[in-house]
């Protein structure tokens, strides 16, 4: 990005002369419209750092920039697409590991995309009032309702169940982000908060059931917050951080470019913006 500062204007720090990287250029979306031609562009494997991508393109690696300003990225190493070398070590130094961020839910998402089932009118009649809120009719041709089909909208909640255990066992061993099982029910649950006096545990994520047990030494389960009713878990699916992550990433593999014959115009534009 060595060009794109050449273009700021000088200011007097303390003396010295210096950059003013303070000064901004305000292309609003409409105005790239108006006065630019840009065309969509997918990143390739092998070739998506910023200044290859500007020397394939526009013959000069000095164009990543251009690139950054037409896709408003602000952080070129955060909003930008991360090669796979880069996304790992992202990873890993966010979470720690691979394993950690697969297992980390983040929160949970109406989990339609997988399913491509159709049903009919009858069967949607017969669902309760929960689950049909899941389905939306699937109009054919002759704008008759053809069958019903699942909504394609991406529901978020941060978790689906909150749930207070009350244990008989010493807890001051157990830290914040623990997985709390239950070996009878087999049931699970990410650990927010305690109280290591009254014994009580605040899990969160729960998977399963906990059930009151003299066994496990719990001796009473309260759900606090419930998002996802059980009737409607299979409608739900968490996501986890490396997914998370992962799906982000991709989306910044689809760049707008400004065609290499409006360059100069766009160069020129870029200078007097600075100017003023």
């Amino acid at each position: 990005m060595t060009r794109y500062f050449n273009r700021f204007p000088l200011v007097d720090y303390n003396g010295t002369p210096a950059k003013n990287i303070l000064a901004r250029v305000d292309f609003t979306d409409q105005t790239k419209k108006d006065i630019y031609v840009n065309f969509d562009y997918v990143l390739q494997e092998g070739s998506t750092r910023p200044d290859i991508l500007s020397f394939n393109y526009y013959n000069s690696t000095q164009y990543d920039w251009l690139i950054y300003m037409t896709n408003n990225i602000i952080d070129p190493y955060h909003d930008y697409y991360k090669s796979q070398d880069d996304f790992k070590n992202y990873i890993v130094g966010k979470y720690g590991t691979a394993e950690i961020a697969r297992s980390k839910i983040l929160f949970y998402r109406n989990d339609w995309a997988p399913d491509e089932s159709l049903i009919t009118e009858t069967v949607y009649d017969s669902l309760s009032t929960v689950i049909k809120k899941y389905w939306k009719p699937k109009i054919n041709t002759t704008n008759q309702i053809n069958g019903y089909e699942r909504i394609k909208e991406d529901w978020v909640v941060s978790t689906n169940r909150i749930v207070q255990l009350t244990v008989t066992a010493d807890i001051s061993g157990f830290i914040i982000g623990d997985t709390i099982n239950q070996t009878s029910t087999d049931a699970s649950g990410i650990l927010v908060s305690k109280d290591d006096a009254a014994g009580i545990l605040i899990v969160q994520h729960v998977d399963g059931a906990y059930a009151v047990s003299t066994v496990d030494g719990i001796a009473s389960v309260i759900i606090l917050k419930e998002n996802i009713s059980t009737l409607e878990a299979s409608f739900w699916a968490p996501v986890y951080a490396y997914e998370y992550e992962e799906e982000q990433n991709e989306l910044k593999k689809y760049i707008s470019l400004i065609k290499s014959s409006y360059v100069p115009d766009v160069e020129k534009s870029f200078i007097e913006q600075l100017k003023k």
